[in-house]
């Protein structure tokens, strides 16, 4: 099981109601009233209490479902038939949509899909974070809806493709309605996959297909160059991304903090960006080949107080705590999607930087995270959504804490 799959199942758990006796069977069909979306784009229907999950829908529908998996706690079903629309249901775009495993919200207006995403925000930080009335900002929305994606991956062997919705299988695609356009003028071309390739473009428009690489290229962000390499994470939605780190640099404008810690930096990006507002800047990433670029990025800007520090921040995030003043420290931290280590929540107990900016594309796992940081006495001021993924169930969020 993958890790998207297992976000899904803990964020589906916490919309059980304590019914563990399942009044279903695998294979039977049923009618359902859609009375929400939950995180991962499913819609919940009940039978006698018990969740019935079931994707392609919108709350209000009266839907015909086939039930395909029953666990104890909830059952997941196919999609057989609408009976009753929702005003709010469009036509998808995308000739593979409900088939390809990458979109789940392409029969949503996308005015309601930043609505459902705020909502299941919400849901999210009251059943799992405990927050009774968590502070959610509306969701900035991406000024691109549709051909976005600087980067797809997609898979073999023979013709490029990408997972069907159960994972079982995959679908030869010819064309992503949420890729660049230049991605899809690769896609057009002849192209053989063994397991699979990487398609990337930047923000000059130039291409690249690889598997593995070393090659470094160049990408433009908020007007500044950066060197960053070709096979190390970098955001697939650069328009959306460029309003989060507008949105972050006035959080840390604002604070009253001198030092800014840039934990899990990847190529430095909020570091590098927020630089110039910082007297002292330190990163800490553990892909080498990222620092690095990091190093050298900080260099062509002209940031001279600038650290970078290869490793995990599991490690050295409390050694780099140690030299700052903390009264005047903001720590960003963006985690990988299985959120942070549990070193880091024992090292913010110990160690409170005035100010944490959590950006995180996992909400479930933030907010699990944010529960243990409330924990160590930091209030929670504002959690903002950012839309980095349109069409898909999948959203960004900057959440900023203080200390009590």
């Amino acid at each position: 099981m993958g890790l998207g799959q297992q976000l899904a199942d803990f964020a589906r758990g916490a919309y059980n109601e304590g019914v563990t006796s399942p009044p279903l069977q695998a294979g039977q069909r049923l009618e359902l009233d859609i009375t929400d979306i939950a995180f991962g784009g499913d819609g919940i229907g009940r039978v006698e209490g018990f969740v019935v999950f079931v994707p392609f829908v919108l709350e209000g529908e009266r839907v015909e479902v086939e039930t395909v998996e029953v666990k104890k706690r909830y059952a997941i079903a196919d999609l057989v038939r609408v009976i009753t629309p929702s005003p709010r249901r469009v036509e998808p775009r995308c000739p593979y949509y409900m088939k390809c495993a990458g979109c789940q919200y392409q029969h949503v207006e996308y005015a309601h899909q930043l609505q459902l995403k705020r909502k299941q925000m919400r849901d999210i930080f009251q059943r799992i974070g405990g927050i009774p009335e968590p502070p959610i900002e509306p969701v900035v929305g991406s000024p691109r809806q549709y051909n976005y994606r600087n980067k797809i991956v997609v898979h073999g062997p023979g013709q490029p493709g990408f997972w069907t919705v159960r994972g079982r299988s995959i679908i030869p695609i010819e064309r992503c309605p949420i890729a660049r356009d230049e991605i899809n003028a690769l896609l057009a071309g002849p192209m053989a996959v063994d397991k699979h390739l990487t398609l990337r473009c930047n923000s000059a428009g130039q291409t690249w297909v690889f598997t593995e690489t070393n090659e470094i290229i160049e990408e433009t962000i908020l007007g500044k160059t950066l060197r960053v390499p070709l096979g190390s994470f970098f955001q697939v939605n650069r328009d959306v991304i460029e309003l989060a780190l507008a949105h972050t640099r006035q959080a840390f404008a604002t604070s009253g903090c001198r030092t800014l810690v840039d934990a899990y930096c990847g190529v430095g990006l909020f570091a590098l960006m927020l630089g110039d507002l910082a007297g002292h800047v330190y990163g800490i990433e553990e892909d080498a080949k990222a620092i690095m670029a990091a190093n050298e990025n900080a260099r062509r800007l002209g940031l001279t107080a600038c650290d970078f520090y290869p490793g995990k921040t599991e490690r050295l995030l409390f050694y780099t705590l140690r030299q700052c003043k903390l009264d005047e420290t903001c720590l960003i931290l963006d985690p990988p999607r299985s959120g942070c280590g549990k070193p880091v929540l024992k090292t913010l107990r110990e160690q409170k930087p005035r100010k944490i900016i959590y950006v995180s594309c996992a909400p479930p796992m933030l907010a699990r995270d944010v529960k243990e940081l409330l924990k160590s006495g930091y209030r929670l001021e504002r959690v903002t959504p950012f839309d980095m993924f349109p069409q898909t169930a999948h959203c960004e969020a900057v959440a900023e804490l203080g200390l009590r």
